[in-house]
């Protein structure tokens, strides 16, 4: 079975996500500014919450997804230009150890 990709799944995708991080922010905006008289306490209830630190890991594992996708996209445009053979395959990885990293210390901030 031979599938070729033409680049709708990835563009769907990219616009599912920024709906749901859109989402995500304007939910956060809105559950501070309706909060009366936030304070530490009420702002550490918020984000201990486990019903928060799910959907911002959520939002956090799509916000990742979405990176690797733009890493990719933007790889495969500019890296064919480079003239040297093992620099798309580093910029590859370096973004996606970048990505990686960024999402250890996302999920890393959100459940210590």
């Amino acid at each position: 079975m031979n599938i070729k990709r033409n680049g709708i799944r990835e563009w769907v995708f990219q616009r599912v996500s920024n709906v749901l991080i859109f989402a995500y922010a304007l939910f956060y905006i809105i559950l501070l500014i309706s909060t009366d008289d936030l304070d530490y306490e009420k702002w550490l209830a918020i984000h201990s919450a486990a019903w928060f630190k799910a959907y911002s890991t959520l939002t956090l594992v799509v916000v990742m997804i979405n990176s690797l996708l733009a890493g990719w996209q933007i790889g495969t445009d500019y890296t064919q230009k480079v003239p040297v053979a093992a620099f798309a395959p580093l910029f590859h990885s370096f973004y996606t150890i970048v990505t990686l990293v960024f999402m250890g210390f996302g999920l890393f901030i959100l459940w210590a």
